[in-house]
């Protein structure tokens, strides 16, 4: 990714960086007054990048469970169960397949967790909306730490990290699997040696508590620190059978995710952004809803690339017919002999011809069929362009599939050219938002029509996401696995009549 967008939220400050490639263009922090708020839209109107949040706050809850191994609907209504149950009053949550059970009925060990504040993320989430900021997700640091701890081979780990703005985070994964994470502010007059000691033993006897820790197992526990730091807690961490202490050099980490930056401090924020940036999970607290200007911003990068492809065709097709044209042309020297010889020949029939002029008409038609040469093919952009605008109207709308062929069969409409073939455009996408609300769904679809007729398009709609027809059949055509339904349309084009 060439630029984007990363920022960091804890509790009382947002920082924004902008990085592009490897490297910090610029980095700003806000607080939640009306002067951050105000700086921070500014520098979204200024990048119209993908934007990635990432969280590190206390209120973030873990809740392990195991429920039955179930499929599409069956099992997203396991799952909203379960968000009603644990996590009602929040819409960022989540459930993260750990591992599927080997025996029994192999049932499913799922972690669902959830931001339970939501307002220290909705404040800065309207701005960006406002803005029309192509967010591509909320993550949180638990989430994205496993990385750091997959070259360490046990089965209790903990990992434990400062960052300087929103404390100490101690997370705690078994077989390289998050199990769960806690926060804990370091105040000012608190070192961070200090922290780590205080805060490990009660994390020793919570995991206790929890059972997560079995009796008679080792607990690895992972620090990332400044090599400054390094002596101080091996001189002040208990010494003790049951817990096993290594060291990760904050400098070597920042190394191995090639950050130029030094590291002052044990301060890990910068390495949580970037392992962010290069490795991002496949799961995030984001809604479909918070992210549809960023599907709006990947549609039309394919758009884009979709022409780029089409005219590095067109520049091949002619180098290689240029190419043909000099292979060709040692043949032709040998023709020329017998083309003047011919030519000589011609020379005297045509002049034995009587003269005589060309006639009008001839001409005529010949201009008219050269210039409808010239248009007879349309520039991709006339033929897109207006599906992208209407797409802006229509955000609950994903495109997945487009095809495009030219037709002569196409019925004719009025205003239109009729001596040129249609050009057709078959789309498949889906419909977000609607749940089972069909009736909904239907009426959003036939306004997105309506929209395209509007523009020029000969609409027609080849699969509904409920099919009511009274030759049809009712099919649900909701995606499996997730709340979308499906939809495909066949839009025809001519240019208009001039």
């Amino acid at each position: 990714m060439k630029q984007a967008l990363l920022l960091f939220l804890s509790a009382d400050r947002l920082h924004a960086q902008l990085v592009a490639g490897r490297e910090i263009v610029l980095q700003s922090d806000f607080t939640d007054t009306p002067e951050g708020r105000d700086g921070f839209a500014s520098v979204l109107r200024a990048n119209k990048c993908p934007t990635f949040l990432l969280t590190d706050l206390i209120e973030e809850d873990f809740r392990h469970e195991i429920v039955p191994h179930l499929m599409g609907s069956s099992r997203d209504a396991l799952f909203q169960r379960k968000f009603d149950q644990f996590y009602r009053g929040t819409p960022f949550r989540k459930a993260t397949l750990l591992q599927r059970q080997k025996t029994g009925r192999r049932d499913d060990d799922i972690l669902f967790s959830a931001l339970t504040n939501p307002g220290l993320i909705l404040p800065w989430l309207d701005i960006m909306i406002e803005q029309q900021t192509p967010l591509a997700g909320i993550y949180s640091v638990p989430q994205i730490s496993e990385p750091l701890v997959k070259d360490l081979a046990s089965k209790h780990l903990l990992l434990i990290s400062w960052e300087k703005f929103s404390g100490l985070r101690q997370t705690y994964f078994s077989d390289h699997r998050l199990q769960i994470s806690r926060l804990t502010p370091v105040h000012a007059e608190l070192t961070f040696q200090d922290a780590v000691v205080n805060e490990l033993g009660r994390t020793y006897q919570y995991l206790k508590s929890l059972s997560l820790l079995p009796s008679g197992q080792t607990l690895d526990v992972r620090i990332l620190c400044h090599e400054n730091d390094r002596s101080e807690l091996q001189n002040k961490l208990p010494s003790d059978a049951d817990v096993r202490y290594e060291f990760a050099d904050i400098d070597e980490v920042g190394k191995k995710l090639k950050l130029k930056q030094h590291f002052a401090d044990s301060d890990a924020s910068q390495i949580f952004l970037q392992q962010l940036a290069t490795n991002r999970p496949g799961t995030n607290y984001a809604s479909a809803e918070h992210t549809r200007y960023y599907s709006m911003w990947q549609l039309r990068r394919v758009l884009n690339w979709g022409s780029v492809v089409l005219i590095t065709a067109s520049i091949v097709w002619s180098a290689t017919t240029i190419w043909q044209s000099g292979v060709n042309s040692s043949a032709a020297s040998k023709l020329t002999a017998q083309a003047q010889r011919l030519s000589i020949e011609t020379r005297q029939i045509t002049q034995s011809f009587p003269v005589t002029d060309t006639p009008a008409a001839d001409m005529k038609s010949s201009v008219s069929v050269m210039r409808k040469l010239d248009e007879y093919g349309s520039a991709p952009k006339n033929v897109l362009e207006p599906i992208s605008a209407a797409l802006d109207h229509f955000p609950q709308i994903g495109i997945n599939e487009l095809d495009w062929h030219e037709s002569a069969t196409e019925p004719l409409t009025a205003n239109t050219r009729t001596d040129v073939p249609a050009q057709v455009i078959n789309l498949k996408g889906d419909m977000q938002g609607f749940g089972d609300d069909y009736r909904a769904a239907l009426a959003y679809l036939d306004s997105f029509k309506q929209d395209l007729s509007q523009r020029g398009y000969q609409v027609t709609v080849l699969t509904k996401p409920l099919d009511v027809s009274p030759t049809g059949s009712i099919a649900d055509q909701s995606v499996a696995g997730e709340n979308k339904l499906a939809f495909s349309l066949k839009l025809a084009w001519r240019p208009p009549v001039t």
